[in-house]
């Protein structure tokens, strides 16, 4: 039976709405583009996630990636707080689960400085019972490290616990320790999927 819900956050509990950011800046499409490719598309993304390098590096490293748009990646970096919004039915979602008798914890991919701005931002986190976010533990979904870390730390049983992620290979991951699993697309279909697996939502 399942007794635990576990989120990602990035396209799940909250819009990562790069696109449309750059969008409002003015920017055309080529030069969204470069921007993407510099930043959130290329692998540097991720080690800004895992936050073993400095911020400053990393940001250092994405204008190398393409000079040519240097000014705008820094712009981009310093209005990141910009760049996630809470969708309108995750904090409440996250109640009723509460209500009905559920743990609920998060497990995402996100770096140290963004996380501080999202604890501020995003309603939601101020209410689950726990989190492991990567740059805590220096590891980033599907990593092994990260699952286990929030099963050690919260005493989870795999078999009682489902994980709601946007991506197919974080839910790999989370399969390989035995942990239930739901690719989120939308609402309404995740709740359906949840319901089926006997969660009262």
């Amino acid at each position: 039976m399942i007794n635990t819900v576990i989120f990602d956050i990035g396209q799940v509990l909250a819009h990562f709405r790069w696109r449309e950011f750059l969008i409002e800046r003015g920017y055309d499409e080529v030069t969204i583009d470069k921007i993407a490719k510099a930043t959130v598309l290329s692998p540097l993304w991720k080690e800004e996630d895992r936050s073993a390098i400095e911020h400053e590096q990393i940001i250092w490293d994405c204008c190398g990636l393409d000079p040519s748009v240097a000014e705008e990646i820094v712009d981009f970096f310093d209005h990141q707080r910009e760049l996630v919004r809470e969708y309108p039915y995750s904090k409440k979602l996250i109640e009723d689960l509460k209500a009905n008798g559920y743990k609920v914890y998060l497990l995402s991919n996100y770096g140290d400085r963004n996380f501080q701005n999202a604890k501020k931002d995003l309603e939601f986190i101020k209410i689950v019972d726990g989190y492991v976010i990567s740059y805590e533990v220096k590891h980033i979904k599907p990593e092994p490290e990260i699952y286990e870390a929030l099963l050690d730390n919260y005493n989870i049983i795999p078999e009682e616990a489902v994980f709601l992620d946007d991506l197919l290979e974080n839910l790999e991951g989370a399969k390989k320790f035995g942990i239930n699993t739901i690719h989120f697309t939308n609402l309404e279909d995740a709740l359906e999927e949840m319901r089926k697996l006997g969660i009262r939502i």
